[in-house]
Protein backbone atom coordinates (compact mmCIF):
# COMPACT_ATOMS: atom_id res chain seq x y z
CA UNK A 1 0.00 0.00 0.00
CA UNK A 2 1.49 3.21 -1.11
CA UNK A 3 0.94 6.08 1.74
CA UNK A 4 1.91 9.39 0.03
CA UNK A 5 1.04 10.38 -3.32
CA UNK A 6 3.50 13.27 -4.02
CA UNK A 7 2.46 15.68 -1.20
CA UNK A 8 -0.55 14.17 -0.65
CA UNK A 9 -1.34 11.67 2.00
CA UNK A 10 -3.34 8.52 1.14
CA UNK A 11 -7.17 8.64 2.10
CA UNK A 12 -6.45 6.43 5.11
CA UNK A 13 -3.59 8.13 6.17
CA UNK A 14 -5.69 11.63 6.14
CA UNK A 15 -8.19 10.20 7.75
CA UNK A 16 -6.06 9.32 10.46
CA UNK A 17 -4.43 12.31 10.69
CA UNK A 18 -7.36 14.15 10.38
CA UNK A 19 -8.85 12.92 13.82
CA UNK A 20 -7.99 13.65 17.14
CA UNK A 21 -9.41 12.47 20.68
CA UNK A 22 -11.86 14.92 22.32
CA UNK A 23 -11.00 16.71 25.41
CA UNK A 24 -11.72 14.02 27.43
CA UNK A 25 -13.82 16.11 30.18
CA UNK A 26 -16.42 17.12 27.76
CA UNK A 27 -16.44 13.79 26.50
CA UNK A 28 -17.31 12.41 29.93
CA UNK A 29 -19.66 15.19 29.84
CA UNK A 30 -21.50 13.83 27.26
CA UNK A 31 -21.31 10.16 27.86
CA UNK A 32 -23.09 10.67 31.12
CA UNK A 33 -25.86 12.90 29.34
CA UNK A 34 -26.48 10.00 26.73
CA UNK A 35 -26.12 7.15 29.66
CA UNK A 36 -28.26 8.79 31.58
CA UNK A 37 -31.11 9.26 28.43
CA UNK A 38 -30.43 5.36 28.64
CA UNK A 39 -31.69 5.36 32.27
CA UNK A 40 -27.91 4.57 33.13
CA UNK A 41 -27.21 7.29 35.95
CA UNK A 42 -24.97 6.05 38.74
CA UNK A 43 -21.54 4.47 38.10
CA UNK A 44 -22.61 1.06 39.34
CA UNK A 45 -25.38 0.80 36.97
CA UNK A 46 -23.13 1.86 34.06
CA UNK A 47 -20.39 -0.48 35.09
CA UNK A 48 -23.12 -3.61 35.04
CA UNK A 49 -24.59 -2.82 31.83
CA UNK A 50 -21.06 -1.73 30.36
CA UNK A 51 -19.26 -4.48 32.04
CA UNK A 52 -16.33 -2.31 32.90
CA UNK A 53 -15.15 -2.19 36.59
CA UNK A 54 -17.04 0.29 38.95
CA UNK A 55 -14.31 2.14 40.13
CA UNK A 56 -12.96 2.90 35.98
CA UNK A 57 -16.35 4.03 35.32
CA UNK A 58 -16.55 6.17 38.02
CA UNK A 59 -12.86 7.35 37.89
CA UNK A 60 -13.29 8.26 34.11
CA UNK A 61 -17.04 9.64 34.06
CA UNK A 62 -17.04 11.54 37.36
CA UNK A 63 -13.13 12.29 38.31
CA UNK A 64 -11.57 14.45 36.27
CA UNK A 65 -9.94 12.52 33.27
CA UNK A 66 -6.17 13.78 31.66
CA UNK A 67 -6.20 11.60 28.67
CA UNK A 68 -9.34 9.38 26.47
CA UNK A 69 -8.51 6.31 28.02
CA UNK A 70 -8.75 2.44 27.04
CA UNK A 71 -12.29 3.10 29.50
CA UNK A 72 -13.56 6.16 27.92
CA UNK A 73 -12.81 4.24 24.73
CA UNK A 74 -15.32 1.30 25.54
CA UNK A 75 -17.76 3.66 26.71
CA UNK A 76 -17.89 5.57 24.02
CA UNK A 77 -18.62 2.45 21.61
CA UNK A 78 -21.19 0.79 24.30
CA UNK A 79 -22.87 4.47 24.51
CA UNK A 80 -22.02 4.92 20.06
CA UNK A 81 -20.22 8.20 20.55
CA UNK A 82 -17.81 9.01 18.71
CA UNK A 83 -14.27 9.74 20.90
CA UNK A 84 -12.82 12.01 18.32
CA UNK A 85 -13.31 15.24 16.54
CA UNK A 86 -12.21 16.27 12.98
CA UNK A 87 -9.03 18.00 13.02
CA UNK A 88 -8.96 21.28 10.91
CA UNK A 89 -7.75 21.23 7.60
CA UNK A 90 -4.70 22.18 7.38
CA UNK A 91 -4.59 23.40 3.94
CA UNK A 92 -6.86 25.99 5.30
CA UNK A 93 -4.76 27.91 7.38
CA UNK A 94 -2.90 31.04 5.84
CA UNK A 95 -0.15 30.93 8.15
CA UNK A 96 0.80 27.76 7.68
CA UNK A 97 0.50 27.50 4.04
CA UNK A 98 2.73 31.05 3.87
CA UNK A 99 4.92 29.63 6.60
CA UNK A 100 5.78 26.17 4.05
CA UNK A 101 6.10 28.54 1.05
CA UNK A 102 8.89 30.29 2.44
CA UNK A 103 10.85 27.13 4.08
CA UNK A 104 10.01 24.39 1.49
CA UNK A 105 12.51 24.56 -1.86
CA UNK A 106 10.47 22.72 -3.55
CA UNK A 107 11.65 19.16 -3.70
CA UNK A 108 10.11 16.05 -3.02
CA UNK A 109 12.92 14.98 -0.66
CA UNK A 110 12.63 18.31 1.38
CA UNK A 111 8.84 17.77 2.15
CA UNK A 112 9.77 14.55 3.16
CA UNK A 113 11.96 15.91 5.75
CA UNK A 114 10.05 18.80 7.01
CA UNK A 115 6.91 16.02 7.10
CA UNK A 116 9.73 14.16 9.23
CA UNK A 117 10.30 17.31 11.68
CA UNK A 118 6.70 18.26 11.68
CA UNK A 119 5.98 14.02 12.84
CA UNK A 120 8.83 14.25 15.67
CA UNK A 121 7.50 17.69 16.91
CA UNK A 122 3.99 16.11 17.20
CA UNK A 123 5.49 13.26 19.42
CA UNK A 124 7.68 15.11 21.44
CA UNK A 125 4.47 17.32 22.70
CA UNK A 126 2.21 14.70 23.24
Amino acid sequence: MKHTTGMHLCKTCYAICMKRPKDPIALAHELRQRLAERGLTSGTAIAKATGLGQSQVHRNLYGSPRRVSRTLLALCKYAKIDAYERASDPRNSLALMEALAQVWDGSEAHARRLAKLLFAHRQAHM
